[in-house]
């Protein structure tokens, strides 16, 4: 279980065992249902990364939500649902080279304009790229925790932080990269290849194929 899931379950675990010691065991049970709630909610399973060079892994569990051009590069949204685990990795092996907090409001993370929601923007630096990762906060979530810290080197496939109750993360790369998923499809934090690097083959037919 995530850390910070200890500061939800231990008060209500409490809370029931108060309950149940007082003899009101219906108050009791349903507070022990809350706990496995919340024990499932913030549940953090241990995950080996593929082994495979020239990819990007998924920096959160759930679905595909917009695999979009952004400039010159990319943009994958993954979309949490309540039921996907909140914990997010690191799509890549660098550097940190920032962790940004940005406040913002809450709108519902499926939404036109929620990539201006409160926010955690985490650069990672893997020479000749650097990729983003934006952590953001939905109409439920009110914290997001960062792992990570700049100058901190990161493994791919390592936690770099988690949402409470929410949200969303967005992967942000460069054009040297080709996005491996659709809309629609369930990726997993750490595990599935979200884009790969592109081979020489391809760089030279986008080229050809590119207005001019």
């Amino acid at each position: 279980m995530a850390k910070e899931g200890f500061y939800f379950v231990v008060p209500v675990a409490l809370v029931s065992l108060g309950f149940f010691l007082a003899g009101c065991l219906v108050i009791s049970a349903l507070l022990a249902l809350v706990v496995l709630a919340l024990a499932f909610f913030f549940r953090d399973p241990e995950r080996v990364p593929p082994e495979t060079e020239g990819v990007l892994l998924s920096p959160a569990d759930g679905k595909v939500m917009a695999v979009e051009k952004n400039g010159e590069g990319w943009r994958i949204s993954v979309f949490m649902s309540p039921l996907d685990v909140h914990v997010n990795r690191s799509p890549c092996g660098g550097k940190v080279e920032s962790v940004k907090h940005r406040g913002g409001g809450h709108l519902p993370a499926y939404r036109k304009g929620s990539e201006q929601n409160e926010r955690v923007e985490i650069l990672i630096g893997s020479p000749p790229w650097v990729f983003k990762v934006v952590l953001i906060a939905g109409i439920m979530a009110r914290r997001i925790k960062p792992y990570v810290k700049e100058g901190q080197e990161v493994k791919p496939g390592q936690r770099i932080g988690v949402i409470l109750l929410g949200s969303r993360a967005d992967l942000y790369f460069p054009g040297e990269f080709s996005p491996a998923v659709e809309e629609g499809e369930k990726v997993k934090a750490g595990l599935s290849v979200v884009a790969r690097r592109k081979n020489e083959n391809q760089k030279e037919k986008e080229a050809r194929e590119k207005p001019q």
